[in-house]
């Protein structure tokens, strides 16, 4: 199948695949990086999917599977939020309950942001987190495509998780 038609019919299945990813992972953003992983490893595979029937079946099938495997990896090793709201202590652990403790977690996270990530890296995550801009905005913004603003803004995720979670096993 050509990119055109297979993009097009994934994107027409999005909020479908992403109702079913949300309800199986409990998090938008969760849902959001496993549309990306199942899109990306269904368009290496596009030109051998032969009609629009099998991309939806292939797209729901694979969306499935990478929500059950990122519960699997989520067992494994407890992640942190990133929220633009400072002051919330729904992302932070219920060990840091005063303000000094907080601050120090927040700085430690955007330290990551600034040492670990690339620059395109940092600016989609504060467009995206901290000013709540859409993919297609940012993607304009970086003159890139909004998959690639997606992609990357979950590698971006990904590391400063794990980042994170070694520099706290590290202190442990």
């Amino acid at each position: 199948m050509e990119g055109d038609a297979f993009t097009s019919v994934f994107v027409g299945l999005r909020q479908r695949l992403k109702r079913i990813a949300t309800g199986i992972l409990g998090d938008s953003d969760d849902a959001e990086d496993a549309l990306q992983d199942a899109f990306c490893r269904l368009w290496s595979r596009r030109d051998r999917i032969a009609g629009s029937s099998e991309v939806e079946a292939l797209s729901v099938t694979t969306v499935h599977n990478v929500c059950i495997d990122a519960l699997r990896r989520q067992s494994h090793s407890p992640t942190v939020s990133l929220d633009e709201n400072r002051d919330s202590h729904d992302c932070i652990d219920d060990d840091t309950n005063d303000a000094p403790e907080r601050e120090m977690l927040l700085r430690s996270v955007e330290h990551i942001i600034d040492s670990r990530l690339s620059a395109q890296q940092q600016a989609i995550v504060r467009m995206r987190e901290l000013e709540g801009m859409s993919f297609e905005a940012i993607a304009e913004t970086l003159e890139m495509q909004p998959a690639a603003v997606r992609v990357a803004l979950s590698r971006a995720r990904q590391t400063i998780r794990n980042v994170y979670l070694k520099t706290r096993n590290d202190e442990e």
